[in-house]
């Protein structure tokens, strides 16, 4: 098949990845108050939470530990000031 003349589509660097988690009735309760509270929606407020949380050594560092992470574990490296792993 020739492909002579077919456009490439750019790919977007803002691009947004869907992530639905299923959360228990308490912690809808609270995304929602807070939410409320942030004068935001909950989708919003829970990207910002997990943003803030995969860019936290302490957070990786307690959830590595929580969860036995041994055979594969992350180390996060501050690179010119961006949390990398």
């Amino acid at each position: 098949m020739n492909n002579v003349g077919e456009r490439t589509r750019k790919v977007r660097s803002d691009k947004k990845i869907r992530v639905n988690p299923a959360l228990d009735l308490d912690t809808h309760h609270k995304l929602k108050r807070l939410a409320l509270a942030c004068d935001m929606t909950k989708t919003a407020l829970a990207e910002e939470i997990l943003r803030l949380a995969v860019n936290s050594v302490s957070i990786i560092s307690y959830l590595q530990e929580e969860h036995d992470a041994d055979e594969f574990r992350v180390i996060p490296v501050n690179e010119n000031g961006r949390l990398v792993y």
